[in-house]
């Protein structure tokens, strides 16, 4: 019996997989941040504003929450629902973990660039929030703040997040 791929079905398989990645590795800085601003959801996933640099300790944990969920979500979808996107795979439990572990690896990887990149050229602060603040509305997204956002808000703009919105458009 040979390897038969429906590319459609694993096209959208993928997207949930990256989606399901980034929304879970949101949702822990969500959870986990003292100092967080603001967060934003729109149709190019969520976003988390803080005022300062992230831990390396909670950038390992968001790393490994979502590098979990994603692993067990495309166990699901390869080996336990049926029909899978890619009929025909092996029942060796070392192929299975090698064709989860792919998944994850590679979107791992592309998170870690991109944190590596925001380490790089970093901008914390009142920078970060405002130019933040514009990219998420430009790309339609919905923001969220918090109540240390709200009195940020107040102490550095004198604004209500509403004002402070209206100004940055």
């Amino acid at each position: 019996m040979g390897i038969d791929i429906h590319p459609l079905y694993l096209l959208s398989v993928i997207a949930l997989w990256v989606i399901t990645y980034h929304v879970t590795f949101g949702l822990v800085a969500i959870a986990r941040d003292p100092a967080l601003v603001f967060w934003s959801v729109g149709p190019f996933g969520v976003s988390v504003v803080s005022l300062r640099q992230p831990p390396t300790r909670r950038i390992f944990a968001q790393i490994a929450v979502a590098g979990t969920v994603l692993g067990l979500l495309c166990y699901a979808n390869l080996f336990v629902i049926t029909p899978p996107p890619i009929t025909g795979l092996s029942t060796s439990p070392v192929e299975r973990l090698a064709l989860v572990a792919t998944p994850v690896l590679v979107i791992t990887l592309v998170r870690l660039f991109g944190i590596l990149r925001e380490r790089r050229y970093h901008l914390w602060g009142e920078a970060r929030v405002l130019d933040s603040a514009r990219r998420s509305l430009a790309l339609g997204a919905r923001i969220h703040f918090t109540p240390v956002g709200r009195t940020f808000l107040r102490e550095r703009f004198g604004a209500e997040p509403q004002e402070f919105l209206s100004m940055v458009r």
